[in-house]
């Protein structure tokens, strides 16, 4: 039987000599990157892409009617959607849930867990959307793609324990191996699939980060308050407890009362509900 520090050196070592087997980009994904970096893409085009994803079609046309986007006419061509919504906006969140087929195993034990972390990077991505829209000049679409993206260093890890089963027996050991090493991986993955230095280095930055340089709500800050406001609701893979930190400190917030408002709770709701698919 393998030991927790077995495992880990075994994770090491095969991550520094390149054999960790990492999950693949959806096609759709690969091509909504594509379209990202392409500055004269137009919404016809991007329409195009996502037009062969029916999920993904049918969740924008559902945002840009909602009262998130206060669209003042229902719409529901996709080129019009895109438009309302924005080609960079469309293109990140597009590729973040995208990623959702990459979440699934063959072992049972492995793909709920794999689905938990889906579900739980989805409530991060649907906090941070308002909260970069309400508390910070973050681009929305960057804060909810880097909420969708900064645990899939998890996937390889689990992928390595399902080929290994003896190491599914301590489930409580291998969420802590995940918590320690997932944040490097998951920046090694999104610099080999060519996501932004910003979207890329966030998971590890997430690890320490400091207010004391802090002027604004810069990216890592609205996606902590995001990870620890969706800890709040449960809705948590792995927990990391911090003493340090708080949302309305990371926000610079005099008090939580902001997020108890009416307006914040509506606005998340239209969010949740398009990000987690909630009813």
């Amino acid at each position: 039987m393998y030991t927790n520090t077995d495992f880990a050196n075994r994770l090491i070592a095969d991550i520094e000599a390149n054999k960790l087997k990492l999950p693949t980009q959806p096609e759709v994904a690969v091509r909504l990157r594509d379209c990202a970096e392409n500055p004269n893409i137009t919404a016809t085009q991007l329409s195009q892409v996502i037009s062969h994803d029916p999920a993904l079609t049918a969740k924008f046309i559902q945002i840009a009617n909602s009262p998130l986007m206060r669209g003042q006419s229902q719409i529901i061509s996709l080129p019009s959607v895109i438009t309302r919504l924005g080609v960079k906006f469309v293109c990140n969140v597009a590729t973040g849930l995208a990623m959702e087929q990459i979440f699934q195993a063959t072992n049972d034990i492995v793909d709920s867990m794999m689905r938990s972390i889906w579900t739980s990077s989805s409530y991060v991505a649907a906090h941070a959307h308002v909260i970069a829209k309400r508390f910070s000049t973050v681009p929305v679409d960057s804060a909810s793609l880097a909420g969708l993206m900064y645990q899939i260093g998890a996937l390889p890890i689990l992928s390595y324990a399902q080929d290994h089963e003896e190491l599914l027996e301590d489930k409580d050991a291998l969420l802590n191996l995940v918590n320690q090493h997932h944040p490097k991986i998951s920046e090694f993955i999104l610099k080999s699939w060519k996501f932004p230095d910003e979207i890329a280095s966030l998971p590890v930055q997430l690890t320490n980060i400091d207010l004391s340089k802090s002027i604004k709500p810069e990216l890592a800050h609205v996606v902590k308050a995001s990870i620890l406001r969706t800890q709040q609701m449960d809705k948590y893979f792995v927990e990391s407890p911090e003493e340090q930190l708080d949302a309305k400190k990371l926000l610079h917030l005099d008090s939580d009362e902001p997020f108890n408002s009416e307006a914040f709770q509506d606005s998340l709701n239209e969010s949740l509900k398009f990000y987690c698919q909630l009813d």
